[in-house]
């Protein structure tokens, strides 16, 4: 997007010294166009836009300072996405009062390491969080340290729940009736149902201090689905404080009635927007919370493993929430672009938003090869196509074109960088249609934009038509699920809110994008089932237990038994019985039954057995394939070389998308699902 730029003498000389800092620490090339002698401030700020390169900077600096597999290397470059989050768009935009932005201690290139705390952080915890002395207090020797993480946890979830309950009471019924329907359903989306759902989990919490049967990693993994809510609710945050701030701003008695409420909830420590954000912070900390339990939990305790796997199920819940707020933003970004584009030519009721995500935006030259005229042009692209606009005065659009990006393909025209001021729109390729009736010279200022363009074109290419489709018969399509959908292969949750994975036409299994090569053929049933194997939202969850045969009767299942190695086991239902599929158990399910006898002689209950006697073998069993060599990396994990068959003999007990296997040496272990192919189930002699 074009703007004009207000450079004094002394801006130009600190972001030229800037750039020429740069280059010497090899961040930037000699020949980069922000060290052209006709070069503005602009050409530095949008190589620096990202941060990838400040990064990269760092790490230079001081090595390991910053774990890059934590930095996002293939950033968005589309300008429309980052121009919402600029504070002060005027003077960002025109980069205005540049010595503000580079202080001192950066001059001197010094780099200063305040930590100052985040206000939402801080809010959070000093409505939620029970502060703990460094040094543990004297306690009996049965209080370990874990108990002190579940005292933490416990705690402040309870100080949650009020939050909630606060705002319900304080300001949710109060201003029901000084503000519109729509406006107070926005403002207040989803307070009612938060706390709903967290004053049942605190109940199922609480159980934990009277009952040691109850483990906390099977509160998590039935709750997990329920606080996926949360998605919604940070994807609506923005929203929310957006209208409570310009009713704040507009109507001064809503305003005065904001702050009564807020002295009478908090003394008037907080404003009401800052509690809004509370939720947030909080569905965010409990894989850190677990992951506290886990460093104070002994590798042998009993619960160990299952702890594990309730983070990681967390985190994946955590990442769910994120993408969710992320595209929520991304979206307003594409309907607010589609605000500006006139002489739509579609229905009104076609959104920007059914084509993706927007990759890149950029100012083009752009010629049809039927055309004689070459043509200014601006262009968006998206996961599914090409919009091209005619740039207007005001920051409109006026709509020319819109290519499927399927039907093309990209044609590089090899360009050497140039120093002279001719280079202007010497950078060109073409975009070719796939039937050679169509191509396009598309011609652009540097050689950076253009190969930006061409990666966009290329990633938006590779997400309709991955090249791991050659490795499978499924019929995949690129996905947008409206509802909480979890892969077939590693039993993640597919993120975000567009164009969250890919879905086989033909058999309606669900994957991620790295999980296509692993997904088998087309027609077989999958290993397992989505969230029902977990949870239960879909009917019996027992239906997916290896060890689980439905309603059998005592003869058949000893005569199936008998055929079968020591060790072998099924659950089964009794027939004709008025209890059906009513279990009487002292554990607080049939899962916890199995798992105890699996890791606890059998001979406590039944005294004719002999000591060691356990359940080893579940009644069914899968065959599956090692795709790749994997070395163990804990005594939990087994060790398995490429081409090697071993069969499934559990889906639980450890880290999600982790199964329990043996090999045919009779060793036994966890093995991750994506080294793994599913050949279906063993077949035993009947």
């Amino acid at each position: 997007m074009a703007a004009a730029f207000e450079e004094n003498d002394a801006n130009d000389e600190l972001w030229r010294e800037c750039a020429t800092w740069l280059t010497r620490w090899e961040m930037l090339r000699s020949d980069h166009k922000a060290n052209w002698p006709n070069s503005c401030i602009a050409d530095l700020a949008n190589i620096l836009r990202d941060g990838v390169l400040l990064c990269k900077l760092l790490n230079k600096i001081d090595p390991g300072c910053i774990d890059m597999k934590d930095v996002n290397l293939k950033p968005t470059m589309a300008q429309r996405i980052y121009c919402p989050t600029i504070k002060k768009p005027r003077r960002r935009s025109n980069l205005s009062a540049f010595e503000e932005c580079v202080k001192p201690s950066w001059l001197q290139f010094k780099i200063p390491c305040p930590q100052p705390e985040d206000w939402e952080e801080e809010v959070y915890d000093d409505l939620c969080y029970v502060t703990f002395s460094s040094s543990l207090p004297e306690q009996p020797p049965t209080f370990e340290k874990r108990d002190f993480v579940i005292k933490e946890l416990l705690d402040t979830e309870n100080n949650y729940v009020d939050v909630l309950s606060k705002l319900r009471n304080n300001f949710m019924q109060p201003l029901i009736n000084q503000m519109k329907p729509e406006e107070h359903s926005t403002v207040f989306f989803k307070i009612k149902e938060l706390g709903d759902i967290h004053s049942k989990f605190l109940h199922e919490l609480l159980r934990v201090r009277n009952d040691p049967m109850v483990k906390l990693s099977n509160i998590f993994m039935m709750w997990r689905e329920k606080f996926l809510v949360y998605g919604l609710y940070c994807a609506n945050l923005t929203k929310a404080t957006t209208i409570l701030q310009e009713l704040c701003d507009s109507d001064e008695l809503f305003n005065q009635a904001v702050i009564k409420y807020e002295k009478e909830d908090n003394n008037g420590r907080f404003k009401l927007r800052d509690v809004l954000s509370v939720p947030m912070q909080r569905i965010l900390k409990y894989h850190l919370l677990l992951d506290k339990l886990i460093e104070n939990t002994d590798p042998n305790h009993e619960e160990y493993n299952d702890l594990r796997r309730a983070r990681e199920a967390m985190k994946d819940v955590a990442g769910y929430i994120n993408e969710a707020a992320r595209d929520s933003e991304h979206l307003e970004v594409i309907n607010n672009l589609q605000e500006t584009i006139t002489e739509w030519n579609f229905s009104s009721n076609q959104k920007l938003s059914s084509y993706g995500r927007l990759l890149k935006d950029a100012e083009l030259r752009i010629k049809a090869h039927d055309d004689q005229k070459t043509r200014s042009r601006y262009v968006f692209i998206f996961d599914k196509c090409i919009l091209i606009c005619k740039q207007l005065k005001g920051s409109q659009f006026a709509f020319r074109d819109l290519i499927n990006i399927a039907d093309y393909h990209v044609e590089e025209i090899h360009n050497r960088p140039l120093l002279n001021k001719e280079a202007r729109w010497s950078y060109h390729f073409f975009l070719v249609k796939n039937d050679s009736q169509n191509a396009y010279t598309i011609s652009v200022r540097s050689i950076e934009v253009k190969q930006q363009i061409i990666k966009a074109i290329n990633d938006a290419l590779d997400n309709l038509h991955p090249k791991a489709l050659q490795r499978t018969s499924h019929n995949f399509d690129l996905q947008t699920f409206n509802m909480p959908v979890q892969c077939l292969h590693c039993s993640k949750y597919l993120k975000g809110l567009i164009y969250q994975g890919y879905k086989c036409n033909t058999c309606n299994i669900a994957v991620h994008k790295g999980c296509i090569q692993y997904s088998g053929k087309c027609g077989q049933s999958p290993p397992h089932n989505n969230s029902c194997m977990l949870n239960g939202a879909n009917g019996d969850p027992l239906k997916e237990k290896l060890w689980f045969v439905g309603e059998m009767d005592r003869n058949t299942a000893s005569s199936k038994l008998d055929k079968r190695e020591n060790g072998t086991f099924l659950v089964r239902i009794r027939p004709q019985n008025d209890e059906k599929g009513k279990y009487a158990l002292t554990l607080n399910s049939i899962e916890e039954l199995v798992l105890n006898y699996q890791n606890y002689s059998l001979k406590e209950n039944f005294e004719k057995l002999e000591e060691n006697t356990k359940l080893l073998w579940p009644y069914r069993q899968l065959r599956a394939l090692v795709l790749r060599n994997y070395e163990a990396k804990d005594l939990y994990q087994l060790s398995l070389m490429e081409g090697e068959a071993i069969i499934i003999i559990g889906k639980e007990g450890y880290k999600e998308g982790w199964w329990k296997g043996r090999t045919v040496n009779n060793e036994t272990g966890f093995v991750s699902l994506s080294i793994l192919r599913i050949d279906g189930e063993v077949k035993f002699e009947t």
